[in-house]
């Protein structure tokens, strides 16, 4: 957590974050430890977030995240209001809640997203394992 709060501390030094956004990420990073707290690792089944893309047989992307980095960029995210993502310059509203909801149900495993893009021979997976 002590690289979290650096992290913080730099974007307030650099004028990236101010003070009040600088606290909210602060309450934002001990909430987190406190979760984590009140339920210890050992009790948890450890989930991923992975995320496949291939052009024609060639992968192009192949990544896993654990659950736990996820959540952490999750809370900050909505901790300073941010509710869209930006892909490709066009700005994708999120539910910022309902995402969290759904990633913190400890029986749901699977694929959430699997797009073919026929033209360009493009496929993208994206499972919670």
């Amino acid at each position: 957590m002590k690289e979290e709060i650096k992290k913080v501390l730099e974007m307030l030094k650099e004028g990236k974050i101010n003070d009040d956004e600088a606290s909210e990420l602060l309450a934002a990073l001990r909430e987190n430890k406190e979760e984590q707290e009140v339920t210890p690792l050992s009790t948890k089944k450890k989930r991923f977030l992975k995320i496949h893309v291939t052009k024609g047989d060639k992968p192009q992307v192949n990544v896993t995240l654990p659950f736990g980095l996820i959540n952490w960029g999750l809370n900050i995210a909505s901790k300073i209001g941010k509710d869209t993502v930006d892909v490709g310059g066009e700005k994708i509203p999120i539910d910022m809640k309902e995402l969290s909801k759904a990633m913190n149900d400890p029986e749901f495993i699977g694929k959430i997203v699997d797009v073919e893009d026929e033209e360009e021979g493009k496929h993208v997976e994206i499972e919670i394992v």
